[in-house]
């Protein structure tokens, strides 16, 4: 290989060594009652789940998952809808949402918001378990 077709292939391959590393969440396709199975799957106890209006985030849907005693919120926002995909790639930016002013933090995965971890014992757990939803 010359210097010449080297240096042609140079932006290509830092490219490809930059965006390897990156991991996208491609969970669109996933409900939030899904994440519920997801943590059992990864050996966390879930006590309950139960539906939750997604209308006071402006998501499509929600439910509440209940881990050692405490509810996390799971909230979807359909990515394939323009306004649903600022709405949440605004909320990841901030790490917060707000309740009647109040900010709450906030984890954010491809279509979903997480709400109510840090109160959580098993936060730890449960935010790897976040990391493998998609």
């Amino acid at each position: 290989m010359n210097v010449k077709t080297l240096w042609a292939a140079l932006p290509a391959l830092i490219c490809a060594a930059f965006f390897a590393g990156c991991t996208t969440y491609d969970n669109n396709y996933l409900r939030p009652e899904d994440f519920a199975v997801y943590l059992e799957r990864e050996g966390v106890k879930v006590e309950g789940v139960r539906p939750l209006p997604g209308e006071p985030f402006r998501a499509t849907s929600g439910c509440a998952v209940k881990v050692a005693d405490c509810e996390v919120g799971v909230y979807k926002y359909d990515r394939s809808s323009t306004v649903q995909d600022k709405r949440v790639k605004k909320i990841a930016e901030e790490g917060r949402t707000y309740i009647q002013g109040i900010p709450f933090p906030v984890e954010v995965r491809g279509s979903f918001m997480f709400l109510g971890l840090e109160k959580n014992p098993q936060k730890h757990q449960i935010i790897k378990v976040i990391d493998k939803f998609y």
